[in-house]
């Protein structure tokens, strides 16, 4: 973004100057977009796991594992990204210098490896897999929660019903009620948790939906381009192509900066902690006056 800016107002943004600087952008942005697109996977995978039923399954969706898996995923990121520091130079042959790459291993591994398999492909392919699987143990959650309620209560009753008959002491509306009190408070407990999770799930599958349909898009442009490289196009064939492969691409990067409003509207505890946040930022800054 950087460049980018500088570049708008200046006319040049430092990569066609220093060399070092070409190739440090360059290994920025492929790190950065890689490492956005894994850690979009690993959530999904998380959320997976955190919703599951299973409790081996369950038991992997904790910081340790989190931390690991982060760790692991930003490594790969940045090797992954080598590549830019060797094959990206400053070329003036054309008059201006420009940075730019003049190799053919480069272009293949960065346009079909990492743009098409790893981009398209693998994250896809993962995202919408551990999607419906998340969205289906949310189903599973909910019906499980609607069948356990009637037990909630008629266990606090057999509860109450066997103290009395151990103790001796007669069975009364009142202990049976504080038994029954305690299982809903601890099952209110459960379901507050459980409403969260659903949030976070929710606000990820919904991260996932604008992923893939701001994706698929590039991807059946992507088989287009190849699958008519041969072909001999008009100049305005070319030209409206052309369009349309940037207007693609400008919609697939509008994936990572929707996130935002998308946890703001489809989770009510996201909003109550931003109002908040809010709110704590307008007492304290008079306070600094």
């Amino acid at each position: 973004m950087l460049p980018s800016v500088v570049g708008f107002f200046n006319g040049k943004n430092g990569t066609e100057t220093y060399v070092w600087w070409c190739k440090i952008m360059n290994y920025s942005a492929d790190v950065g977009y890689t490492l956005s697109v894994l850690a979009l996977c690993l959530a999904s995978i998380d959320r997976y796991h955190a919703t599951s039923r299973n409790a081996r399954l369950r038991q992997r969706s904790s910081m340790k594992v989190a931390t690991i898996s982060v760790s692991i995923v930003t490594l790969i990121s940045l090797l992954l990204s080598m590549p830019d520091l060797l094959y990206w130079y400053i070329d003036d042959s054309f008059g201006d210098p420009i940075c730019i790459y003049d190799s053919i291993f480069y272009y293949i591994y960065s346009y079909y490896f990492i743009s098409i398999f790893l981009y398209l492909f693998v994250s896809l392919s993962l995202l919408i897999i551990f999607g419906v699987l998340t969205y289906y143990n949310l189903k599973n959650v909910q019906h499980a929660s609607v069948r356990n309620r009637p037990n909630v209560i008629s266990a606090g009753a057999t509860a109450a019903h066997t103290a009395s008959m151990i103790t001796r002491i007669p069975n009364n509306n009142n202990g049976n009620h504080t038994i029954i009190q305690q299982n809903d408070t601890q099952q209110a407990m459960k379901t507050s948790k459980q409403s969260i999770d659903t949030q976070f799930s929710v606000m990820l599958i919904l991260e996932i939906l604008c992923y893939s349909f701001a994706n698929i898009p590039s991807c059946i442009q992507v088989v287009y381009a190849q699958a008519t490289a041969n072909y001999l196009k008009s100049d305005m064939t070319q030209a409206i192509e052309g369009l349309f492969a940037n207007l693609l691409f400008v919609i697939a990067s509008t994936s990572f900066c929707t996130s935002f409003y998308i946890y703001y509207f489809s989770s009510s505890t996201y909003r109550q902690n931003i109002k908040k946040m809010l709110c704590k930022k307008r007492q304290i800054w008079p306070a600094h006056n």
